[in-house]
């Protein structure tokens, strides 16, 4: 049997090359998807420069902590790394101890103070950096290209990479921003780090220094700093000074470091966050990719076998067993899945590339992430392409095997017993499964309910898929019949054609449906989220001016009061930002955190509590959206945990669980006891409320000439609202293309594939339809009527999938946004996405039917028929009726 299905593939290849695409394309997504997500997990290539590369030994606080979850022999620890160093206290007192152990020959205190240098009026005219002492360069170390060292407060020294474009020279006057406000410096010099290339330093400023005194006097809490960086005396090992160090600090709580500790981790764990938002989209990615491919490929192989049932039957009649025909089907899957998955694999290596240059375009990932080959995913995508190919054949051939002879070469004719008992099952399973999931939806919390819908939508397409028999006749009826009104002959033929052909049509509608239910479902979805976070917004924003920073430094505190003292302003509530961990029954949950007034909010916000009360929100205590909540677990009185950014931990007492945000964040904490935690936040939104009869407008022009100075924008409240519909969209889109680019990409190549297959099983239909006197044109017709009956019916099924999954999406949202959920349609992405479908469609329908037409023999028209005279007679010829097929 290995024999015949090596001929067999290699005398009727064609047979095989949609199945061969589609394999191999399935394998090529799920590698190149495997890869990007490997390497968010395991990042080669050297490390990055370092901040203490010069020193020797670093002492600093600890940079992680570990959480406890469980007991017994369940328990667990998740331990995390903060993403802003953790300031070691008394630094001066702790740097004059370390200078006097044996062997220190300079012992440096490190500060750092998140800064933006303004060089321009308009608010992104601007680099993000960070202030630091002159000492502190050579920690790097960075070395004077031009100029001087800063000697006096105002003076600067910027550190430019070395291919970077001239941000400003020598003598120019700069205002540099941070959270104590604006302060004008002089450029006095130019540094560059030793040694250092593009891909290690590519930001144009990684830092501006100043004078040591100064940067103190800019830091939020003097008597901090980063770390203590001891340079050793000649001849010093690193590693027993680092000893020496630690023992004269004992409990302290400090350690010191050497060698890749040296640095804090932050800029990694920073890094890890980043990728770890990447890796759950890719995750999600992978997701749709594998049941697309898998779907896709099991669909086309039973195809295929479906196609060939009359030459099964042949080798049943010639007294092939039907195990036999079992392992020769096999066979030929076992060897065309191992030649697609090779091919499928060496794609997706060149894919994982291009995948990773739509995340960086998108800023979704890293600039320099890089994606290495990995043999492991490679692997596993090669034996998943193989085991879908087998799982895809092996139904398909017991059923043919399991037919008598006789009985299938009837059946290759007349499609009969479509809805078999393994459909029945597999669509009840999948039905029921759904059914489950839909009522799960309303209690699974915004983001649980994202997962849940797309698992929902692919069982929902399997279950359609399962019941396509049933299905597909009166979809086809209904489709049909205004193509039956209106083109009379031509359009009947083709209903009968695609409702006699129940197989073939649903099958070919397959790839349609699971297009159009993904694709509706997810954008659906992204929409609907958007839409609900905006209404949100809209329904409970009452500022009528909102003022935004542009980076990490927020408006400082003389700003916040230079905005409330504009004319028509009677409050302003500023809202400084900052992010950190939620510590819930079993897992650290990442979180936006907001620092507010209750008291300065009620003139901007209209919020309300479902239980507790935001004026509560006093002292240690937090409030929390109602997302927030049942994610966390959290409840009104309950004492809870948190920890921020730079691994600081917070004790709190929830007051108040909000039915909406209003587009805060989904954690509030009082102002004082957030600065108390971590000084040094400046708002990065400052919410205006005005006085009654005050123009928006111009006060978002007064405000905006007061922003621009502190590196800041200003939007009247319809405008702020308009920017964030508009942002909210083109995230959401930008989600969707991400997610869904591949996939659909390959959704497209397997509509084509299929009904070019189809194609080759209507050519003996075609053939008789010419032979009985139909015009090509008449044939083309039919043809393109039947196969926009596959799309509409394949259209139709793909609606209503991802028509169940937003009904329980919408239920969530519902639930959890207290009334202002929004379910717009999105009529234009699903026109664009049935217009595609209908465009490949008609050309992988309409170009083989003309080639077929032109290889047949076009039979001669006759309008007349002689007959023989009678006997005895000299009858004229009787003039013959042409055949009806001929009047089509």
């Amino acid at each position: 049997m290995l024999t015949i299905a090596l001929q067999t593939l290699r005398t009727r290849f064609t047979l095989f090359i949609g199945t061969f695409i589609a394999l191999s394309l399935g394998v090529a997504l799920i590698a190149g998807t495997g890869q990007v997500l490997n390497a968010t997990r395991q990042q080669s290539g050297a490390p990055a420069p370092g901040r203490y590369d010069a020193a020797d030994v670093v002492v600093r606080a600890p940079q992680s902590y570990s959480v406890r979850f469980g007991s017994g022999d369940g328990a667990y620890e998740e331990t995390r790394t903060g993403t802003r160093p953790h300031r070691l206290g008394d630094a001066e007192k702790i740097g004059a101890k370390v200078a006097s152990v044996p062997g220190v020959a300079k012992a440096v205190v490190d500060r750092s103070v998140p800064a933006r240098l303004l060089t321009g009026p308009d608010a992104d005219a601007g680099a993000e950096t960070v202030a630091r002492g002159w000492t502190s360069a050579s920690l790097a170390p960075f070395l004077l290209s031009g100029g001087r060292a800063p000697q006096r407060s105002g003076e600067a020294v910027l550190a430019v990479a070395p291919v970077a474009g001239p941000v400003a020279r020598v003598g120019d006057r700069l205002t540099l921003l941070t959270a104590q406000g604006r302060h004008e410096v002089r450029v006095v010099g130019l540094a560059e780090r030793a040694g250092a290339t593009k891909d290690a330093d590519g930001s144009a400023v990684s830092a501006v220094f100043l004078t040591d005194a100064e940067v103190r006097q800019l830091s939020p809490v003097p008597a901090e700093a980063d770390a203590v960086a001891v340079v050793a005396g000649p001849g010093v090992d690193a590693r027993s000074l680092a000893e020496r160090i630690g023992s004269a600090l004992p409990d302290s709580g400090l350690s010191a470091y050497t060698g890749g500790k040296k640095e804090s981790g932050t800029a990694g764990a920073s890094r890890a966050e980043a990728l770890g938002q990447v890796a759950t989209l890719l995750a999600l990615m992978a997701l749709i990719g594998c049941f697309v491919s898998v779907f896709v490929v099991s669909g086309t192989f039973a195809f295929s076998i479906a196609q060939r049932r009359r030459e099964l039957a042949l080798l049943r009649t010639v007294g092939a067993t039907p195990s036999q025909v079992t392992h020769m089907v096999l066979a030929e899957a076992a060897v065309l899945g191992l030649v697609a998955s090779v091919v499928g694999c060496v794609l997706g290596v060149q894919g994982s590339g291009a995948i990773t240059a739509v995340l960086k375009h998108y800023g979704m990932a890293p600039a320099d992430m890089t994606v290495p080959v990995s043999v492991p995913v490679l692997v596993t995508s090669f034996v998943l392409g193989l085991v879908v190919a087998l799982l895809g054949v092996f139904a398909a051939s017991r059923r043919a095997a399991k037919v008598r002879p006789v009985e299938t070469l009837r059946e290759s004719d007349v499609e009969t017993r479509v809805m078999t008992t393994g459909r029945w099952i597999t669509g009840g399973l999948f039905l029921a499964l759904s059914v489950f999931l839909l009522f799960q939806l309303p209690g699974a919390g915004d983001d649980g309910a994202v997962v849940i819908s797309m698992v929902l939508t692919e069982i929902l397409v399997v279950a359609m898929v399962a019941f396509a028999p049933l299905l597909v006749p009166p979809l086809v009826r209904v489709a049909a019949w205004p193509l039956a009104a209106l083109t009379r002959f031509t359009g009947t033929l083709a209903a009968d054609s695609a409702r006699s052909a129940v197989r073939r049509t649903a099958s070919c509608a397959a790839p349609i449906l699971v297009t159009v239910a993904v694709a509706g479902s997810l954008v659906s979805m992204s929409n609907a989220t958007s839409a609900t976070s905006i209404n949100d917004e809209r329904a409970h924003l009452r500022a009528g001016v909102v003022v935004k920073a542009a980076g990490e430094v927020g408006v400082p505190a003389d700003g916040v009061r230079a905005l409330a003292g504009l004319h028509g302003v009677t409050g302003a509530s500023p809202i400084e930002l900052t992010s950190g961990s939620l510590v819930s029954f079993n897992a650290l949950i990442p979180s936006t955190i907001g620092a507010v007034d209750a008291d300065e909010l009620a003139g901007s916000f209209r919020l309300t509590a479902a239980k507790g009360s935001l004026g509560a929100l006093r002292g240690d205590t937090v409030a929390v959206s109602r997302t927030v909540a049942d994610q966390a677990g959290w409840s009104v009185g309950e004492e809870v945990s948190l920890r921020l950014s730079d691994t600081t931990a917070m004790k709190l007492k929830v007051a108040a669980v909000l039915d909406t945000t209003a587009g805060l964040p989904g954690v509030l904490l009082p102002r004082d006891t957030l600065l108390r935690a971590s000084p040094g936040l400046a708002p990065g939104r400052v919410y205006l409320a005005l006085a009654d009869g005050a123009r928006p407008e111009e006060v978002a022009r007064a405000a905006g000439e007061v922003a621009r100075g502190y590196g800041a924008e200003a939007l009247s409240h319809d405008e702020w609202l308009a920017r964030s519909a508009a942002s909210a969209q083109q995230e959401g889109r930008t989600l969707v293309l991400v997610l869904l680019g591949m996939a659909l990409l390959y959704t497209g190549i397997a509509i084509a594939n299929t009904l070019v297959m189809a194609a080759e099983q209507r050519a003996g239909g075609l053939l008789l339809l010419r032979r009985l006197g139909a015009t090509g044109g008449q044939v083309v017709r039919s043809v393109l009527w039947e196969t926009l009956t596959v799309v509409v019916v394949g259209g139709v099924l793909g609606i209503a999938a991802a028509g169940v999954t937003m009904l329980g999406m919408g239920r969530a949202l519902s639930r959890s946004t207290g009334g202002t959920a929004a379910f717009p349609v999105p009529w234009a992405e699903m026109g664009m996405v049935l217009g595609g479908c209908l465009v490949v469609a008609v050309i992988a329908s309409l170009i083989p039917t003309v080639l077929q037409l032109r290889s047949f023999r076009t039979p001669r028209r006759a309008a007349s028929v002689p007959t023989a005279p009678g006997p005895g007679n000299g009858a004229a010829p009787q003039q013959v009726e042409p055949p009806v097929a001929s009047r089509l």
